[in-house]
């Protein structure tokens, strides 16, 4: 009972030419660019939406006391304001300081670039 019929073409489809192997490789390392650009994208277009949400709303609820400004005394009905955001409520958010920090640095160099040229 001879089996090579059905033994031959997974040997021809495993044991291939190197040519076969190399398209595979090609075919996997094409697929792991695409992936890798699709997720560059991603976190492009989630970094862009967060900073413009930051330029809108710069300001986020304090940590600490949860965006109230005041603690309220365990015994009575005594009040302290927070000393993280001074009573306010408000923190600066981090994409602001970021926003915050380009702008001022863009503004430095074009000032002294500018008073450089008189």
């Amino acid at each position: 009972m001879p089996t090579t019929a059905a033994t031959a073409v997974p040997e021809v489809a495993t044991h291939g030419s190197n040519l076969g192997s190399a398209s595979i490789d090609l075919t996997a390392s094409a697929h792991s660019v695409a992936h890798a650009a699709t997720v560059a994208l991603i976190v492009t277009v989630v970094a862009v939406f967060y900073l413009l949400t930051c330029a809108v709303w710069p300001f986020g609820k304090c940590r600490r006391c949860k965006g109230v400004g005041k603690f309220k005394s365990p015994f009575g009905n005594a009040f302290r304001h927070c000393g993280r955001c001074d009573g306010s409520g408000l923190r600066v958010r981090f994409g602001r300081k970021v926003i915050s920090y380009y702008r001022r640095t863009h503004s430095a160099a074009s000032n002294s670039t500018s008073k450089g040229d008189k």
